[in-house]
């Protein structure tokens, strides 16, 4: 557990100093949609595993024959021959397009397409590592940004593109976003191979990919409607509002997404142990570690959100420029609508773990349609300050929905205790 607080400390620095860095070398001209490019890349390629990683997080964690294992190896194999690199593909053509009248368009393109590969098996290989029981390894692989590897490496490499290339902007930041990946990718590449044991694959490549596909593509539609319920509004500033607008967006939505990762990291670490505990005839056991949790992830969120609400403007300028103090309603909305993230608690590992992840997935993908009819309506009207407005109060209902979907489908309340019992964090194995 401390290692993965500490690993996970060091991410939140490198994705803070990644957006930090970044939006002062682009400013309000580009910072937004730089950020609407990493966010999408980062769907795209997670989409690209058809729901493997989490399944296999799952499946792994659980196995106890080599057969499983062989499986879960051939279907990774299967993902990263097809339908990610195939994704990856397209995405740089989209791209390409859209770039198409500017100098560095090809670039751009390849760029794209290398973030929405890298991205992908970053997830797959950090997921497959904690399922295998390098929990260590994984903690370095998993967070924002990548993780406290990737993201340290990105935020270094673009900050030496703007110093030594500062006429290279968006392309330049993307550059060094994508090399960012390279190193940590190459090391956990290398030990996911070593992970495998005594299993020896026996490779079929469509067959597995089918079966991959069949098993979990419910995770992955989960995962892409939550996904896009944290990045959407941001897209539809992107599109529907100006640069500076929608940077402006980027900003206050960046900021307020720190208050996430308490209940994120927590989901991470818990889910191994909820995955076993799924599996336990008394749920009193599982709902003592997520409200345990759950409550931890309150009490650090409230000390980030509380700032975020009495001193925006400041936090603005300290960390993006003065530039961006435009974005303190954004800020305020966004923050107090993620928030409740932390009080509701880790409903969705408690629903994914024990095989309704259906459930998140209907409940997420409701949500996205509310936020796209919202959405359109708010931005027209009272243009990001609105689009604000309408993210979070859908954020703040799809909290409340998933939390009662756990308590029906699972009898297992989710949300933050008065009582909490921190003898459980310390029994978390995975």
């Amino acid at each position: 557990m401390l290692d993965f607080v500490l690993s996970y400390g060091v991410a939140i620095a490198g994705y803070f100093g990644l957006n930090v860095v970044s939006a002062r070398f682009l400013g309000t001209s580009d910072f937004g949609y730089f950020v609407v490019v990493l966010t999408v890349t980062t769907l795209i390629g997670q989409q690209g595993l058809v729901g493997l990683h989490r399944a296999g997080l799952r499946e792994a964690a659980r196995a106890e024959d080599d057969r499983i294992l062989g499986d879960l190896r051939n279907g990774v194999r299967a993902v990263l021959l097809v339908p990610l690199p195939v994704v990856a593909l397209v995405s740089a053509v989209v791209a390409w397009v859209w770039r198409a009248d500017q100098p560095q368009s090809v670039a751009t393109a390849v760029l794209t397409g290398l973030l929405v590969y890298l991205s992908g098996y970053q997830k797959l290989s950090a997921s497959f590592l904690r399922g295998l029981g390098h929990v260590r390894y994984a903690n370095l692989l998993e967070g924002r940004s990548g993780g406290a590897l990737v993201a340290v490496a990105q935020t270094l490499l673009v900050l030496v593109v703007a110093w030594l290339f500062p006429e290279w902007g968006l392309t330049g930041a993307l550059g060094g976003a994508v090399l960012g990946y390279v190193p940590p990718l190459l090391w956990a590449g290398w030990l996911l191979a070593r992970s495998w044991g005594p299993v020896r694959p026996d490779p079929h490549t469509l067959s597995d990919l089918g079966t991959a596909v069949r098993r979990d593509w419910r995770f992955g539609a989960a995962q892409a409607g939550a996904y896009l319920n944290s990045t959407l509004e941001l897209w539809m500033a992107g599109v529907l509002l100006t640069g500076h607008a929608t940077s402006l967006f980027a900003a206050g939505q960046r900021l307020s997404q720190l208050l996430l990762i308490p209940t994120t990291s927590l989901q991470v670490v818990f889910s191994p142990a909820v995955a076993r505990l799924a599996t336990d005839p008394e749920p009193g056991r599982m709902q003592g570690l997520v409200r345990t949790g759950a409550s931890v992830a309150t009490v650090l969120s409230g000390l980030a959100w509380l700032p975020m609400v009495v001193a925006p403007s400041l936090l603005l300028t300290l960390a993006f420029g003065a530039e961006f103090t435009a974005a303190v309603p954004i800020l305020v909305l966004l923050a107090t609508g993620y928030f409740l993230n932390s009080v509701t608690g880790p409903s969705t590992v408690a629903l994914s773990m024990s095989h309704h992840e259906g459930d998140v997935a209907v409940v997420n993908w409701a949500a996205v349609v509310a936020r796209v009819v919202a959405g359109l309506v708010c931005a027209h009207f009272w243009g990001a300050t609105g689009l604000a407005a309408s993210a979070a109060t859908i954020t703040a209902l799809t909290y409340v929905v998933l939390w009662w979907a756990a308590r029906r489908r699972v009898s297992v309340s989710t949300h933050a205790t008065l009582r909490p019992d921190p003898s459980l964090l310390r029994k978390v194995s995975g």
